[in-house]
């Protein structure tokens, strides 16, 4: 190895140039350590050399100072204690023993300087600095045997190391005495030699200092005994079919120690490859491999059986050769099962051998794949693939996906196969390469075009069928993908079809929504003007500084308008600012002015006010928001109205500014957007019909257990669902057939699955049961329930008792039949 310095050093200089100040009185000096270049051995290499690692080869124990300035008058100094384990020190010349006797001259070239620049200092040994003119180390920090050979520094500062002790042959000490600075790092060559030469012997060295703090300076590992050995590896594992033969990518091998193949094998010896059970080598001397060394292709002696290769190293393999590569291994799974993995065993004389997995076996003849360790893409739905009103960069393009012939032929030409997208993303553009087959972009286009914009159908006999004695088909490709707004979650690309044994799935993009919505519901009576909506209604940007300068958004509500112009407030730490504020044509609006910087920023919208028609039915209404600017309309009518099938590729909106078909081609890109959900809370207003009291209820309900029927009044009514009694005892009602039965309107029964609630409506009763619980709410006010909700064949029952009690009805009777004791119907009577 060769050193920009040889050092030597000199005990005297510590007194009569320095200041004796301590490390440990500043108690500032904070120093890391490491080593660099740390080896793995064989035990025949180790042998060879006695033991020995010299200079040349040696790697370096680093002292590298993280906290280490001081004032001119402190110039600190400190003792350095190394210590061996299962080795011991070398001196300079690599080959005597570190004695008792050693001297700071018998360590030069082992102990050097680098500064932050990493520039390592140069060092001499003799009056004329080694030949070299003394203006060339002008700048320079000299370690020298002699004070008439000190050079310093620019400000004086000289540095040197004394006191060389040794306590035992793995034991090492010296001072270090001067001025360090932050950022340099002290380098010890860690020349030694082994007292153990074993296999898996670790050798580690120590280094400590009462005068300072070393951090991670335990058990650091600069050698290795391993035993001889070679490593294996394929670049991908591949798919083959029952009975199939699948050709394997680019078997890798070399040495698991040592620096090339010459550590491991020797002229003459052999590499063998082995598979296990169930699979054969399609492989012969009419279907030979290839192999290359170091990427250059050599021809050794190859012999071939059903389940063994064997390789017989020559001169091309056993010199200086870091690697081997072995190209067109054919594997065939004769008589493996669904499921089994086809494993390659590489052994070599006199190493241990080694296992690659290299092949599974499906039941399928066409496999789709991304590669795993690729991040999952993420995109923002909503916005066409110009990411027009948000400051996002991304391209849209999705995982590259491969579909590929587990085997020549597989792919059967004469069926169709479709590529389907989930419902609500498009394919704006298509990146399509292929190996083998004859499919392009324009045969992708068509497809589209087959799928209506919604999937790609391919046509039977679009491309030439595969040949067995050619490569296995392969094609990849990346699609650019736009989402509608509504659309959040997991892009699920599949690949299905009668030229498919079984459907598969990949998972190639991700879309998130560029912002949320947080509001309440909220229960009013019917009113006229300036009706108030006592919660706010919150948006949250999804990253920081997302949302572009001048990108508008709007709030409305379904069949109801706002009134007045609402208050618009920005969190104060996004840094986010907006403007033009204002209600029009019952939407509210407000525009980015400002984009945020550290943090997302949060929009609150209070002092909601409703323009309500006494004309509306009671019910739920939900809310809507819409990013007007992403979407590329003017208004949410517009958003709401905006009909696929007038689109065109040089139209705007929410959809790619260019879809995957000609420019100007009208085409139909899925359901029409009023099938796009712009709901931002459902029921965000609940309108509750003002009337009579409750307790007015006059409708008395006669209800036969276990018919479907019920009477109400004198008018029988047909239930899709009978009345039971449960296991508790309880009668139970179909909760919407009863309602109806009331007079309720439908939209005042509502029922919500996240939850298991259902809400009933009723004149100025708002009335809410939850299956599993043993309260229900009136008003708002709990009431303890006799039974809970339950959830039969899809319908929704409640028990008729706790109904009653909500609605203020206290007169229930029924029948029995005298036989059997049951009831058999039951009567909830009219308050008188």
């Amino acid at each position: 190895m060769k050193r920009f310095i040889s050092l030597a050093m000199a005990s005297v200089m510590a007194a009569s140039l320095l200041p004796a100040t301590a490390f440990a009185a500043t108690g500032d000096v904070k120093a890391t350590a490491k080593v660099v270049g740390g080896e793995n051995y064989t035990e025949d290499e180790m042998k060879g050399t006695d033991g020995k690692i010299d200079v040349n080869d040696a790697p370096e124990l680093q002292l590298t100072f993280t906290t280490a300035d001081y004032s001119s008058s402190s110039v600190p100094d400190a003792e350095i204690e190394m210590t061996l384990d299962k080795a011991g020190f070398l001196e300079n010349d690599g080959e005597t023993v570190i004695s008792s006797s050693t001297t700071e001259d018998d360590l030069t070239g082992l102990i050097y300087l680098k500064d932050d620049d990493g520039t390592y200092t140069l060092t001499a040994g003799t009056d004329d600095f080694g030949g070299v003119d003394e203006a060339d180390y002008a700048g320079q920090y000299i370690f020298t045997n002699s004070s008439d050979d000190v050079l310093k520094d620019a400000s004086g500062n000289v540095i040197t190391i004394s006191d060389v002790t040794v306590d035992d042959v793995d034991e090492l000490s010296f001072t270090l005495t001067g001025k360090m600075e932050r950022g340099w790092v002290l380098s010890y060559v860690l020349t030694s030699q082994l007292t153990r030469t074993s296999k898996n012997t670790e050798v580690t060295i120590s280094v400590d200092s009462d005068d300072m703090v070393i951090t991670n300076g335990d058990d650091l590992v600069y050698a290795s005994i391993e035993s001889k050995g070679i490593d294996a590896s394929v670049k991908k594992l591949k798919d083959v079919a029952v009975e199939e033969v699948v050709t394997i990518e680019d078997l890798k091998i070399e040495p698991s120690v040592g620096a090339n193949m010459a550590a491991v094998v020797d002229e003459g010896d052999t590499i063998k490859l082995k598979l296990n059970s169930g699979f054969e080598f399609a492989n012969s001397t009419s279907n030979e491999i290839t192999i290359e060394a170091d990427g250059t292709e050599i021809n050794p002696v190859v012999s071939y059986d059903d389940d063994e290769i064997i390789i017989t190293v020559d001169s091309n393999i056993s010199g200086e050769v870091d690697e081997l590569t072995i190209i067109g291994i054919q594997v065939e799974a004769t008589s493996a099962k669904e499921g089994s993995t086809a494993t390659i065993k590489v052994s070599a004389s006199g190493n241990d051998s080694v296992s690659v997995e290299v092949a599974t076996v499906v039941d399928y003849a066409v496999s789709m794949s991304v590669d795993e360790d690729e991040d999952v893409p993420v995109i923002y739905s909503g916005v066409d693939v110009d990411n027009t009103g948000i400051t996002d960069d991304s391209d849209h393009e999705s995982l590259e996906v491969t579909i590929e012939e587990t085997f020549a032929g597989a792919w059967d030409n004469s069926k169709k196969f479709t590529l389907s997208l989930p419902e609500g993303v498009y394919a704006a553009d298509v990146d399509v390469v292929t190996d083998g087959i004859e499919l392009d972009r324009e045969d992708f286009i068509k497809a589209y075009d087959n799928g209506e914009y919604e999937y790609f159908e391919f046509d039977k006999r679009i491309f030439e069928e595969n040949d067995s004695d050619n490569d296995p088909y392969e094609l990849d490709v990346t699609f650019t993908l736009v989402a509608d707004p509504d659309f959040e979650g997991d892009v699920v690309l599949s690949l299905s079809g009668d030229a498919l044994d079984e459907d598969q799935e990949v998972v190639i993009a991700k879309f998130v929504k560029p912002y949320t919505v947080s509001a309440q519901q909220n229960d009013l009576n019917i009113d006229y003007r300036n009706t108030e909506i006592p919660t706010d209604v919150v948006i949250t940007e999804a990253e920081a500084g997302l949302w572009e300068k001048g990108s508008e958004f709007a709030l409305t509500l379904d069949k109801i308008e706002f009134d007045d112009d609402a208050v618009v407030t920005v969190d104060d730490e996004s840094g986010l600012s907006v403007k033009n504020v204002k209600t029009t044509n019952g939407e509210i609006r407000f525009t980015v002015d400002s984009e945020s910087d550290d943090e997302p920023a949060t929009v609150t919208i209070s002092d909601l006010t409703l323009y309500m028609d006494r004309s509306l039915p009671a019910g739920a209404y939900d809310l809507n928001a819409y990013a007007l600017t992403m979407l590329g309309v003017d208004s949410a009518e517009e958003a709401e109205d905006f009909d696929g099938s007038d689109y065109t590729t040089s139209d705007k909106g929410y959809l790619p500014q260019t879809l995957l078909a000609d420019e100007d081609t009208t085409v139909f890109v899925g359901d029409e957007s009023d099938d796009i959900d712009y709901t931002a809370k459902t029921g965000f207003v609940n309108i509750v019909t003002a009337g009579s009291d409750t307790t007015g209820f006059t409708t008395k309900l006669t209800v036969p257990i276990g018919e479907n029927y019920l009477i109400a009044g004198e008018t029988q009514v047909t239930l899709d669902a009978p009345a039971y009694i449960n296991a508790e005892g309880y009668i139970m009602l179909p909760v919407r057939a009863i309602s109806t039965s009331l007079g309720i309107d439908n939209n005042n029964v509502l029922w919500d699955q996240a939850t298991r609630t259902v809400t009933i409506l009723y004149g100025d009763r708002i009335i809410s049961m939850t299956a599993g619980s043993s309260v229900m709410y009136v008003n708002g006010s709990s009431i303890p329930t006799s039974s809970s909700v339950e959830i039969v064949n899809d319908r929704t029952f409640l028990p008729m008792r706790d109904l009653a009690t909500a609605l203020g009805v206290t007169d229930l009777t029924w029948d029995t039949d005298p036989t059997t004791g049951k009831t058999t119907t039951v009567y909830m009577n009219a308050n008188r």
